[in-house]
């Protein structure tokens, strides 16, 4: 079960990680404007989640990685937040509804609670 989550947040990590790079206007969007250096948030996050998707392969310091890769998904959440109040869509131009864009916020807790289940030590065997 540990493998299949450990598989799950690095494809996903990954896939958003280069987005990052690929969308990275896209993504500046969700930056709330009041923060200073949007582009640079924008590409250090998404360098943060190529990088963790690569150290949940490591197993010498797992707990630390998943303790870390909890708190960048806890730091992350306000851009989430900042997507839904503003009623930004997924892709520009086009429109998303405000319902999905609400109802996503909850997925975040599962989430946390799954990168901190990573680094437990029956997961690391």
């Amino acid at each position: 079960m540990i493998k299949a989550v450990r598989v799950f947040y690095s494809v996903l990590l990954f896939a958003a990680g280069v987005l990052h790079f690929v969308h990275e206007r896209s993504f500046r969007r969700i930056v709330p404007k009041q923060l200073p250096f949007r582009r640079a948030i924008v590409l250090v996050s998404g360098a943060f989640e190529i990088l963790f998707s690569i150290l949940l392969w490591v197993k010498k310091g797992q707990r630390l990685t998943s303790k870390l890769l909890a708190i960048f998904m806890i730091v992350v959440f306000p851009a989430n937040i900042y997507m839904a109040v503003k009623k930004i869509s997924f892709i520009p131009g086009k429109t998303t509804n405000p319902l999905i864009l609400r109802l996503r916020l909850p997925l975040q807790i599962p989430l946390i609670l799954g990168a901190l289940a990573l680094g437990k030590k029956k997961g690391n065997e």
